[in-house]
Order: C-alpha cells, then structure tokens, then sequence
C-alpha cells in the first residue's frame, strides 16, 4: 500500500487506493462500533457518496426457525459451529454455538 501510494506520488497520478477510499473505511469502523454497542445493525453514514445512488436491499436472509435470520455459519477447527443470528423482531443479533459430533 505504502509503495503504490509513493510510486503514484513519484508518477503524478492516483494511488489504488485513495483518501476517500480511507474515509469510507472509517465510516464503516464508526458503523460497526456503534453496532457493537446498540447490539443491532448500524447504517454507514457518509457526508460524501461518490457511489451509485440505486439502493439495493441486499443480500436476503435466511429463516434459521421461527424466531431467527441465520446471518452467517462458520465451522471452527475444533468442530464447534458458530451460528451468527439476527431476531426477527427485535433486530438483535446474537452468537449461537452448536458441538457437532
């Protein structure tokens, strides 16, 4: 990163990787941290959108049962499965793991 961004400065043009680029990743940061304390899903806020203006709805959930969106599941070395869930209702998101034999 550090030689692309002085190779571009060496060469007169635009790094890959710019300062805005940069600023998106903090509001991203700024997002997650404030999602790690209010326990549901956070939007990114950003003064300055160089992106397109469509919204998409993303990615759909899945039905884990009745009660939960399976978010992610990530098998751990040890066989341990970790689920990562989001209420249906509440918008809470919680971390489930299940031993598998």
């Amino acid at each position: 990163m550090f030689t692309d961004m002085f190779n571009a400065m060496d060469e007169g043009k635009q790094p890959m990787e710019t300062f805005y680029d940069g600023y998106v990743v903090n509001a991203i940061m700024d997002a997650c941290y404030k999602s790690s304390k209010s326990k549901k899903w956070e939007t990114v806020d950003l003064d300055i959108w160089r992106g397109s203006e469509e919204v998409s709805k993303g990615p759909q959930l899945k039905d884990y049962d009745d009660q939960y969106y399976l978010i992610k599941e990530e098998k751990i070395p040890d066989g341990t499965v970790k689920l990562i869930l989001k209420d249906k209702s509440s918008g809470e998101i919680i971390q489930k793991t299940n031993q598998v034999p």
